[in-house]
């Protein structure tokens, strides 16, 4: 069997029980006639929100960026500002933060991990009031993404074969 035939066996296989699973976890609620418990977008966006604090005026993106230079990636030890993890992010003059992260392959056992990190890192910060953490594993991760910084954890990891030399 060819590779890229396995390849697609794989998705196909994924597709299915992730289709399965939601089918299964929203059972319940289907028979009372409810919404569903959990949907494909929320798989992908986390949304939170803070209690405004009198006095305080919405942060700038140098705040948030540094919020989530605290986040790490737990399989390199390395910030996901510094893996180059983080898209983009918004900030608005109501202090409502938006944030889109990459993956650094579309299966990532700690995507949800590092993604409820960085809504709890965000709320740390002054004036912010909502937090949209959304994750899209449509966009490929590539090494020269990496700071500076992340080269030289990867050569200390991996050796001379690192990304970015």
């Amino acid at each position: 069997m060819s590779i890229a035939r396995r390849l697609s066996l794989r998705i196909v296989i994924t597709a299915v029980l992730l289709a399965v699973g939601l089918l299964v976890m929203n059972l319940p609620a289907l028979f009372r006639r409810q919404r569903p418990v959990l949907t494909l977008r929320q798989l992908n966006t986390l949304i939170d929100s803070v209690p405004a604090r009198r006095g305080v005026s919405a942060p700038d993106s140098a705040q948030v960026v540094q919020a989530l230079a605290r986040v790490m990636d737990p399989e390199v030890d390395l910030s996901i500002v510094d893996m180059g993890l983080v898209e983009s992010l918004a900030v608005d003059t109501a202090g409502n933060v938006r944030v889109l992260l990459i993956l650094t392959t579309p299966e990532c056992p700690f995507a949800l991990q590092i993604a409820g990190q960085a809504v709890e890192g965000l709320k740390t910060v002054p004036g912010i009031r909502r937090i949209e953490v959304r994750r899209d594993p449509g966009i490929e991760w590539q090494p020269d993404r990496l700071t500076e910084e992340g080269r030289q954890r990867f050569r200390e990891i991996f050796g001379d074969g690192s990304p970015g030399r």
